[in-house]
């Protein structure tokens, strides 16, 4: 079956490269894309390269920035374990390098062959892989269990229909997931889901989300610069519209054209999901009419200019990355996307670290159990349609107090979520204890 699975691989990889050069182009992936996922690392990894390290994988932003706290933790505890970082999206990829710096190195995963798989373990020669999220790559687990290196699922999130898809596959998933050491599940919920799948109970550990433990960007140069800005022309409120998916944003604009009617002074900060999207919004704007300016063209080093430059605007386009996080903390209000559209949902948290209140539409299921926290706690408002988010951001807007109540509401509910970190390093940390010439010895140890 393995082997079919591999074939199965192969032959989506070779369908998907047209799709992949009709999108990017030839040179549309970072410098070494390809050879990397190839599992063909750049050759510094040939000097160096100290066996008994810890390879972290988050394959994208969200993932990236869930594992920061637990990398520099484990960073700061066992400083003679190197750590490796890899990552799928290139998006991931800057996050990693601009939120977690000075590791010992960084590259892409490689495609879930085994041949590539084992180029990497041959290379590193991990004590531990570290795995965020829903990263079940039958191939790359197979291969971590002959090496006998220990497998850690963090931050791991699994819906209903994740799961049922999982076991219509059960036949794939059965030996890599008897080859995990522990499941730090976000609720119980995904607990409960991943036991069902097969994992031990006293493997599957009830963590919390690693990022209710996330700091929020130290430096907000540009978000303070923007709100002082906007506030010198008397602009104002603020909704940050972050994290807005394929068909979400013409929802968003047409309920910003009902808060404008009520808030003829009100301005809008819209920052999509993928960078690949960032032209398409901005045609949608220029397209409807609206004045709108890149945050790529503001001189954020001349205060007086980008002063000028947004006076005249309606609409902040945030098309960068690793900024939405720190820009959250400018909003009256804040509303998290990929949830008015069925594409599951974002993450709440970030708005809560500014004491933010927050709006998200009905399609929340991979937060599911945070979004139920939020509303029970009176923390956010669940909306179903662009109308419903004109009138709960009109609401906001006109009552500074709701803004305030919500906002402290938000802000404790992820105080209570705090504490995964600690979680985690409680249970791992006796393994990094472990010396590395016991743990390299326990090559193909079965579990």
């Amino acid at each position: 079956m393995q082997v079919l699975y591999s074939l199965v691989v192969t032959i989506a990889a070779v369908l998907a490269a047209p799709w992949y050069v009709a999108r990017y182009g030839l040179r549309g992936r970072p410098r070494g894309y390809w050879r990397e996922r190839m599992g063909l690392l750049p050759d510094f990894f040939a000097d160096g390269v100290e066996r008994g390290g810890v390879w972290v994988h988050a394959v994208s932003v969200g993932e990236t920035l869930a594992v920061a706290g637990l990398v520099s933790e484990i960073r700061r505890r066992f400083p003679d374990r190197p750590v490796y970082l890899s990552h799928v999206t290139p998006t991931g990829r800057a996050t990693g390098e601009a939120r977690i710096p000075d590791i010992a190195a960084r590259f892409f995963l490689p495609l879930d062959w085994k041949w590539p798989a084992r180029r990497i373990f041959d290379r590193l020669q991990p004590a531990m892989l570290i795995l965020a999220e829903t990263e079940l790559w039958p191939n790359l687990l197979n291969v971590t269990r002959e090496r006998g290196t220990r497998v850690i699922l963090v931050n791991a999130r699994l819906s209903e229909r994740s799961l049922r898809g999982y076991r219509r596959f059960a036949f794939l998933f059965r030996n890599p997931l008897a080859g995990i050491d522990h499941v730090f599940a976000q609720t119980e919920r995904d607990a409960e889901r991943f036991r069902a799948l097969g994992v031990p109970s006293q493997r599957v550990t009830v963590a919390g989300n690693l990022k209710s433990d996330m700091k929020p960007p130290q430096s907000n140069d540009f978000a303070r610069d923007t709100r002082r800005a906007l506030d010198e022309f008397g602009r104002g409120p603020v909704l940050v519209a972050g994290s807005t998916m394929a068909g979400e944003e013409r929802l968003v604009l047409g309920a910003w054209d009902a808060i404008r009617a009520r808030c003829p002074q009100a301005f809008l900060v819209m920052a999509p999901r993928h960078p690949e999207r960032f032209e398409e919004v901005a045609r949608l704007l220029t397209v409807n009419g609206h004045k709108f300016v890149r945050r790529t063209s503001l001189n954020s080093t001349d205060r007086s200019e980008v002063s000028q430059q947004l006076a005249g605007m309606d609409i902040l386009l945030l098309n960068t990355i690793g900024e939405l996080a720190g820009v959250y903390q400018i909003a009256d209000a804040a509303f998290v996307g990929g949830s008015l559209v069925e594409t599951g949902g974002h993450n709440p948290l970030e708005p809560a670290f500014w004491s933010k209140p927050v709006l998200f539409g009905t399609h929340m299921e991979a937060f599911r159990d945070l979004a139920g926290q939020f509303v029970a706690a009176d923390a956010a408002f669940q909306v179903s349609n662009d109308g419903e988010l004109a009138t709960r951001v009109v609401e906001l807007f006109t009552h500074p107090s709701l803004r305030e109540t919500m906002g402290t509401r938000a802000h404790s509910v992820l105080r209570n979520n705090a504490g995964a970190t600690t979680r985690v390093l409680d249970v791992i940390a006796p393994w990094l204890e472990e010396p590395r010439s016991l743990q390299l010895a326990a090559e193909g140890r079965t579990r």
